[in-house]
């Protein structure tokens, strides 16, 4: 006598996030992020700098042994102050988490609503007035009080984040990985 076994639905894979990223500030806020999710971020960082294309990145997911079927989200995390990169990422297959002008404008706000043209110089200044948490805020490190701040105030920022218009300055679009990790979270 032969039994058949029922079949069971497909195990769901959890994605992994490949990011790309210029620069140690946005690294060590990916870590950051990847120790506190749980989650697979694969952060390829810095030596790419003013290199990233769309062949460079198609080149890090073959180096990787990634395939067309694997469950992967391709992130793009730049800031939008060096203009000759700029052109560069509008060529990329990727979603873009971009700040204009500096990823110091995503920590400002986790503090504040910034609506107002920024530079980054004041973008770091004004970080560093918002209270003790920030006043000693050295790129391109995070302190562990600092880090608390962001994941305590992370909805308030991607909700100011929310409004401004991507691209622009003041804008940023970091808010989007936080988004697909929150998702796919509670998968």
């Amino acid at each position: 006598m032969t039994t058949r076994r029922e079949e069971r639905p497909a195990k769901k894979m959890k994605p992994m996030f490949l990011v790309f990223c210029e620069g140690e500030t946005e690294e060590k806020y990916l870590d950051f992020l990847r120790r506190e999710y749980k989650f697979p971020i694969k952060i390829i960082v810095k030596k790419e700098g003013a290199r990233i294309s769309q062949h460079l990145i198609d080149s890090r997911k073959k180096e990787l042994k990634i395939s067309s079927r694997d469950c992967v989200k391709t992130f793009l995390l730049y800031d939008l102050d060096v203009v000759a990169i700029n052109q560069k990422l509008k060529n990329c297959k990727a979603t873009f988490l971009c700040s204009n002008p500096c990823i110091e404008l995503w920590f400002l706000l986790h503090c504040k609503n910034q609506s107002s043209f920024i530079q980054t110089n004041k973008c770091i200044d004004e970080l560093t007035k918002m209270g003790n948490v920030w006043q000693n805020y050295k790129k391109p490190n995070l302190t562990e009080t600092q880090k608390k701040y962001l994941w305590d105030k992370k909805f308030e920022a991607l909700t100011r984040a929310k409004i401004l218009t991507e691209g622009a300055n003041p804008s940023s679009a970091v808010y989007k990985i936080l988004e697909q990790l929150e998702e796919n979270r509670n998968k």
